[in-house]
């Protein structure tokens, strides 16, 4: 049971500190990957810049999840993995930008929703595999280690 990969991203304002939001977001790989700035408008036009990191490796997947804390993963399975899992096979997550620019990793809540560092973890799983069961059984095996 694996992942295959991880794309995390996140939405940055033209005020935003990109240097102190790219600095945090590498704490979420566990090997030197490189972040993608992108230029786009906001829906009202508003000038943005879209922070990118993939990670297709299948080992540092695994602990790009891991390193979410055990605390996260435990609160992810509390609040029922299904929820976090769309029909592509994808395990969704936002971890709040402040706590990860302080250091701190904890999932966005309320109104860090909308301004959170949105990752997208491809699920390993085959015919007959539920993939809620495959997140369960990575996160039980990340938890006892």
């Amino acid at each position: 049971m694996s992942l295959h990969s991880v794309y995390w991203r996140i939405h940055c304002s033209a005020v935003d500190d990109l240097e102190i939001i790219e600095a945090a977001m590498s704490q979420l790989s566990p090997v030197k990957t490189e972040i993608t700035r992108e230029k786009s408008k906001s829906y009202h036009g508003a000038p943005q810049i879209i922070l990118a990191m993939k990670i297709n490796n299948k080992k540092a997947a695994k602990q790009s999840l891991q390193s979410l804390g055990k605390d996260v993963l435990n609160q992810l399975v509390s609040n029922g993995l299904d929820s976090h899992i769309d029909d592509d096979k994808i395990f969704h997550v936002r971890v709040s930008l402040s706590s990860l620019v302080n250091g701190d990793i904890l999932l966005a809540e309320g109104s860090e929703w909308k301004s959170a560092v949105k990752g997208r973890f491809k699920i390993e799983s085959y015919p007959g595999q539920n993939p809620e069961e495959v997140v369960n059984q990575l996160i039980d095996e990340i938890i006892l280690k």
